[in-house]
């Protein structure tokens, strides 16, 4: 039976699009970096994904991560131009949202997510809708991401929850199965009615159901 209900974040009730902070990163870079980024994304990400890490696990802050991201990138960007390039990337999913917080009317509902504390105090800020859970397993506080088995470990203990009990929402497959291995059930997100379906199928009543089917 299930009585709670896990929601990812970012994809899920926030989408993001990354290209968004690439597209007014370009003109700041260096030739050499700019066509990197035009032609060899993976390559340019994987420049800065050491630090991203870290900044998401918790052991350096968002300070800290600019000033080796400028660094690697070469570019001259305040504080607050920073800010805004690596965290206006977010909107929010509305009838998610909306789907989360009726359900919250009838389950005890989560957040577990990777993230940094720029990103989420960034989305709780500019969405304040989208904090319609109980408690949040957010990376940067529990040291450890997604998919890895700690991570569910630590989440679980700090909802005060069994893993039997509680159907875990992710847009990435590997989240997913990780959290099914756990022990939890687990919905890959699609899209709201894939989600509603799915929820369904487990036997999930999901409010004013017949709104979110088209």
């Amino acid at each position: 039976m299930i009585t709670d209900i896990v929601f990812d974040l970012g994809k899920v009730l926030v989408p993001f699009d990354w290209d968004i902070a690439f597209r007014r990163l370009r003109p700041h870079l260096p030739p050499n970096l700019a066509a990197l980024l035009d032609h060899d994304r993976k390559s340019f990400v994987d420049l800065v994904r050491d630090p991203s890490v870290q900044l998401e696990t918790g052991k350096i802050d968002f300070d800290h991560y600019r000033k080796i991201v400028t660094d690697i990138l070469s570019v001259q960007l305040s504080e607050q131009e920073f800010r805004w390039i690596w965290c206006d990337i977010f909107w929010e999913d509305r009838e998610i949202i909306s789907l989360g917080r009726d359900l919250s009317s009838h389950y005890r509902t989560w957040l577990a997510s990777n993230t940094s504390r720029a990103h989420y105090q960034w989305i709780v800020e500019n969405f304040p809708d989208v904090v319609f859970y109980k408690k949040a397993a957010l990376s940067f506080e529990l040291g450890v991401m997604k998919p890895s088995r700690e991570y569910y470990r630590k989440a679980l203990n700090l909802f005060g929850i069994e893993p039997g009990s509680a159907v875990f929402i992710d847009d990435l497959k590997e989240n997913v199965d990780a959290a099914i291995e756990f022990g939890m059930m687990g919905i890959v997100f699609q899209g709201r009615g894939q989600l509603v379906h799915g929820l369904k199928e487990l036997n999930v009543r999901v409010p004013d159901a017949k709104e979110f089917d088209n």
